[in-house]
């Protein structure tokens, strides 16, 4: 099975296996940012991405039955790449009022380094980045569903730590 992020307590077991084998300085190998896995540290709430080129990914709230989808694209106005967080959006063409409707969350998507600088997703087959920042990521998913978020740290939330790969 590719997906790490089935249960949350299924990733904290699959983490202690894997990351000997993709951890930066144990073996040489890192992670591709189309495979990283991102989370709280408590994993209630987790990012998965997809292990395609254009880096869509899942998120899943600890409570709730299934996924959002999400997916990064060039952010125009800014630079870098931007987010968007769906839930349930109807398939095919869809007007602008149905996608708004559907959206969850909408803003940059950044990395963290340990010293607390920003910069640029990688591209998928650049090594994962360490730490996602996702502003706003909070407060939306609090005004989307506001019983499962309870509890979750909004900083946590908003900067995700790397957790595993799904090498």
């Amino acid at each position: 099975m590719n997906h790490l992020l089935l249960q949350p307590m299924v990733l904290a077991a699959v983490v202690l296996t894997a990351a000997p084998g993709w951890t930066e300085g144990t073996s040489g190998r890192t992670c591709p940012q189309a495979l990283a896995g991102y989370g709280t540290t408590d994993q209630r709430m987790l990012l998965e991405f997809s292990g395609s080129a254009d880096l869509s990914f899942s998120v899943v709230v600890e409570g709730r039955d299934g996924r959002f989808n999400g997916f990064v694209y060039p952010a125009e106005e800014e630079g870098g790449m931007a987010g968007v967080i769906l839930d349930d959006c109807p398939e095919g063409d869809v007007t602008g009022a149905e996608l708004d409707a559907c959206t969850i969350w909408q803003g940059p998507v950044r990395t963290v380094d340990v010293d607390g600088n920003t910069g640029d997703l990688p591209a998928a087959d650049q090594p994962a980045a360490g730490y996602l920042q996702l502003d706003g990521l909070s407060a939306a998913l609090n005004e989307w569903t506001p019983d499962l978020t309870a509890g979750l740290p909004a900083d946590e939330i908003e900067k995700l730590t790397l957790l595993a790969c799904l090498e």
